[in-house]
């Protein structure tokens, strides 16, 4: 009888022990989780957060054309609209040639469409002889020796993406008698006092020449004094 009561208590005893080391590994193993969790979040912000100002410096790097990149140069640009058409071209209509003292074009300048409000000009020169019309080549490398002689600097060659032009839309740059969707070669020149654009558009055998000076609208409206309502 006595052994039996000494191996109950034995097996109580022995099942007390273990059941106490099972808490112990499991109060154990649950303060390593939280460890390990209180260290994973505690981590992962620092991650999260160093991240985002990368992103952000590359977008605003690959913004907008810097004109203050381009030299400028003192060179005698001659009488306004400048540049002069290929011998043997001329304006054979009077809608070949289009001017503002002040109105707004867009120019592709390699990034985005930028708008350029000033004194502008707009001029299609068709050959003379329409059997001796200049190859593109031509027209297009006269142009580039010329303003680069000037001190300009090429800014864009070739068609304006798709996506830019859909972002200004087609009646709004056509209300300013400027198609970009032709392909162009595209020059600025910059100067003290100046930033002339250039834009040089072969079609063929004919051209097209855009030159805008940029400038401030010049205000001419102003409210109506007594004198000069007596007078109407």
């Amino acid at each position: 009888m006595k052994r039996t009561i000494l191996s109950v208590a034995c097996l109580t005893l022995a099942g007390s022990v273990a059941l106490f080391g099972c808490k112990a590994k499991t109060a154990e193993a649950d303060a390593t989780d939280a460890a390990a969790t209180t260290e994973t979040t505690a981590t992962a912000p620092t991650e999260t957060t160093a991240a985002a100002p990368t992103e952000a410096a590359a977008t605003t790097a690959a913004g907008t054309f810097d004109i203050n990149t381009v030299p400028v140069t003192s060179a005698n640009l001659g009488t306004w609209p400048y540049l002069s058409a290929l011998k043997g071209y001329k304006t054979n209509y009077d809608s070949d040639s289009v001017g503002f003292d002040f109105d707004r074009a867009y120019v592709y300048d390699g990034k985005n469409i930028v708008a350029v409000e000033g004194k502008i000009v707009s001029r299609r020169f068709r050959p003379a002889d329409s059997d001796k019309p200049a190859s593109e080549l031509m027209m297009q490398r006269n142009y580039e020796n010329l303003v680069k002689s000037l001190g300009g600097t090429k800014v864009f060659s070739g068609e304006v993406p798709e996506d830019a032009i859909k972002k200004i839309g087609e009646t709004e740059y056509l209300k300013h008698d400027n198609d970009i969707t032709r392909a162009a070669d595209t020059y600025v020149i910059r100067q003290k006092d100046k930033e002339v654009w250039v834009q040089v558009q072969p079609t063929g055998s004919d051209y097209v020449l855009n030159v805008i000076e940029k400038a401030a609208m010049p205000q001419q409206a102003g409210v109506v004094g007594a004198t000069e309502l007596k007078k109407n």
